[in-house]
């Protein structure tokens, strides 16, 4: 049967909690369909909005206005580690694998911090942002960070970067290890709310807003613009459809809306239609989604079911509402939290069918940072691994896969396969029959009754294969020649390219050689014109005649030039 959850966390109030089962509770894992229960809890927590991140196996919760982040182990249902840092963690996500390899924070001082959970191995990134980082979302790629702050600012990261222990060379044109690859300045305000699209192509969006009562989908590969909207009020909590084709703001009076992007007439998609991007989009107020409640509060986050069709959002009165997107209003309250709910994360849809892979891999069990220099970036070399580097995590069978070979089922099996138990008795009886030489003259024996129809069809069956056999080895070797003779071109272009850029570079030095030949003449006759003025001053100082000493001092100084214009063609 098919089934949905969602795992919310709150912010701790001083208020009484509605039930005695939810006291202390601070992390709640609910089910959405095909009934809304409460699955189960977690306690001593307290998140702020964009401060919960989930994987396979653990939940991950930076603690409010603390330096901690709390280690929950869905496997066991309890708090497996609290861990502590330099700076107070502002946002979180977990990146890497589907397993959670890597928890990327973000810090109150402008900084990420990447943990690498089966290791401990712990890389900080520079103070890129002037002010907190309220907001950080990985692409579903994996390959790339986006990191939102109060100072208007958002940051692109390359994840592999980040974590290599190979770090590119730094000259005067390239940025230092560890920074952001891109930044994307065009909010005027804080910055409340980055979603990524679900593309793992080329071409994918971000969707950020801001405290200027804007929303802008851009692509975060290139940093280019897409879409401007302006939007009724300041939105706190963002959402993308599954498909691209919308996203969903939450307000901070509790209304929510949709902004559609295929409403507009565009022959093109609308994202990239240039006569579009350079205009700006106004949402309507009057379409914005209305809560059931005038006491709702913000709604501090958004999230949609796998379908695309529920769209949940948790609001500061601790309740969390389900809207109709086909719709376009409220539906349903699904939970009541009392407290605060900062963070609704929708989970995998289970119950479907879906190809396993042989093995898989999980983290039973987190290795805590380590903040020993042995694993720090600026004392090991370029591409050294500290010799302290160990990689902890637990492999387990997955459900049997259709096609795999005899190793994979003796390795992911409890006990030895039938099929090898099976071979190897088939392998003992073998041992019992006659000598090979008598088991081939029974064979011969058998083979002279064969029809001469059965050998006609198998040699045509043997001779149709050769022929194809053949013909891949005949277009392979094309292949092969053709890659040859590309490799040689482009080795032949690379070294005229060199041959034209040493050209350039010696064209380049003649011509800053005549540069400097020609300021050096014109300040020799700056020089002799000075001179000249102050010989003419001086005499007619003296009461002699200033033109003749002139003469004079231009008979002396033409030998001079004379000899120093001959050394000069001499050098030319």
């Amino acid at each position: 049967m098919l089934s949905e959850c969602f795992i919310a966390s709150t912010l701790a109030s001083a208020k009484t909690p509605a039930s005695a089962s939810l006291r202390d509770v601070g992390i709640c894992l609910h089910e959405l369909q095909p009934s809304a229960t409460l699955r189960s809890t977690f306690k001593k927590s307290s998140t702020a909005p964009n401060c919960l991140a989930v994987s396979a196996s653990h939940i991950f919760a930076a603690q409010s206005e603390k330096a901690t982040v709390h280690v929950y182990s869905r496997e066991k249902g309890n708090q497996e580690a609290t861990v502590p840092f330099h700076e107070r963690i502002c946002s979180i996500a977990v990146a890497g694998s589907k397993n959670g390899d890597i928890v990327v924070l973000g810090t109150e001082g402008g900084r990420l911090i990447l943990w690498e959970v089966c290791t401990g191995r712990q890389v900080v990134t520079t103070a890129s942002h002037l002010r907190p980082v309220t907001a950080v979302v990985v692409d579903p790629t994996s390959n790339f960070i986006l990191s939102g702050s109060s100072d208007a600012t958002i940051h692109v990261w390359h994840l592999v970067d980040l974590v290599s222990f190979t770090k590119p060379p730094t000259g005067r044109d390239r940025q230092p290890p560890n920074s952001p690859i891109r930044t994307f300045s065009n909010h005027r305000a804080a910055i409340s709310a980055i979603a990524v699209g679900h593309s793992t192509g080329r071409y994918n969006i971000a969707v950020s807003t801001a405290q200027d009562n804007t929303a802008i989908a851009w692509d975060y590969r290139t940093g280019h613009v897409l879409r401007n909207f302006l939007l009724p009020a300041n939105a706190v909590s963002l959402a993308v459809d599954p498909v691209d084709r919308a996203f969903y703001v939450g307000y901070e009076d509790g209304s929510l809306q949709s902004v559609d992007f295929y409403k507009g007439q565009s022959v093109q998609h609308p994202l990239h239609d240039p006569s579009l991007q350079t205009t700006p989009a106004q949402i309507p107020a009057e379409e914005r989604w209305l809560p059931p409640s005038t006491d709702s509060g913000a709604a501090h986050t958004l999230t949609l079911s796998y379908d695309g069709m529920v769209l949940l959002s948790g609001h500061e009165n601790g309740k969390v509402y389900s809207w109709n997107v086909g719709r376009r209003k409220y539906a349903s309250t699904v939970a009541d939290f009392t407290h605060p709910v900062t963070n609704v994360i929708m989970q995998p849809l289970s119950g479907l069918h879906q190809h396993a892979a042989s093995l898989k891999r999980i983290s039973h069990t987190i290795v805590k940072p380590r903040f020993d220099h042995s694993l720090s970036e600026t004392s090991q070399f370029a591409g050294t691994v500290p010799a302290d580097y160990e990689f902890s995590t637990h492999i387990l069978p997955a459900e049997t896969s259709v096609g795999s070979d005899w190793f994979m089922d003796a390795f992911s099996n409890a006990s030895f396969p039938s099929s090898i138990l099976e071979q190897g008795l088939a392998e003992l009886a073998t041992m019992d029959q006659p000598a090979p030489a008598a088991s081939a003259t029974s064979f011969m024996n058998v083979a002279t009754h064969i029809d001469n129809p059965t050998k006609d069809s198998q040699i045509a069956d043997l001779e149709n294969e050769i022929a194809t056999l053949k013909q891949k080895v005949s277009v392979s070797q094309a292949a092969r020649q053709a890659t040859t003779e590309e490799v040689t071109k482009l080795r032949s272009d690379l070294a005229n390219l060199h041959d034209h850029i040493n050209e350039l570079q010696e064209q380049q030095e003649q011509q800053e050689q005549s540069h400097q030949e020609k300021i050096r003449r014109e300040a020799r006759k700056e020089e002799r014109a000075v001179r000249r003025r102050e010989a003419w001053f001086a005499a007619e100082k003296k009461g002699k005649n200033g033109d003749a000493a002139l003469r004079r001092l231009e008979v002396e100084e033409g030998s001079e030039t004379s000899g120093t214009d001959d050394q000069s063609s001499d050098e030319q």
